[in-house]
């Protein structure tokens, strides 16, 4: 599948193996949100091709590239619904530090809710880690309302993780 959306600032597009090593300087301009994931202020080029191997793995999962002026800015996976799950997820938003706090993250989840809209999904999930403050008001700030907590596995660790859902409209 070939996926591409574009919005007032970015395109997002699939991410393919050959990014990994310009998306490595994304992930490690985060080194707080890698210390809650993984236990370590760092990811690996091999811990990213794990990562990109395990979600392109499940059949409606896509792992896609933020880019602006054709440099990647940041990751976005989403899952979407299917017969065994009908819940769409966005399971990943990372951007560089050099662009948070800019709105590209709120623009980024709108192109991908109005692509969930486009495949017929009603709601969007994510799932946050409890202790990740800045991500659970951003997500709040969007909409999302917690329904429940779990324990789950996040990168390396497993921890408390908020689950958040927005209702979608098609003016969303």
């Amino acid at each position: 599948m070939s996926l591409i959306l574009t919005g007032e600032r970015l395109i997002i597009r699939e991410l393919l193996p050959d990014d990994l090593p310009d998306l490595l300087a994304t992930y490690n301009s985060n080194p707080t949100y890698n210390q809650l994931r993984n236990g370590t202020s760092a990811v690996s080029l091999a811990d990213l091709e794990a990562e990109y191997d395990a979600t392109i793995a499940i059949p409606s999962g896509h792992w896609l590239a933020i880019t602006r002026e054709g440099t990647i800015i940041g990751v976005i996976h989403i899952v979407l619904s299917s017969e065994s799950d009908p819940k769409s997820w966005i399971s990943l938003l990372l951007l560089h530090a050099d662009y948070q706090q800019q709105g590209f993250g709120k623009e980024a989840v709108s192109l991908m809710e109005a692509y969930c809209i486009q495949h017929g999904s009603q709601h969007v999930h994510h799932g946050v880690i409890a202790h990740n403050e800045p991500a659970l008001l951003f997500w709040g700030r969007l909409g999302y309302e917690q329904y429940r907590q779990v324990e789950a596995p996040v990168g390396r660790l497993t921890q408390p993780v908020l689950l958040v859902a927005k209702w979608l409209t098609p003016s969303n």
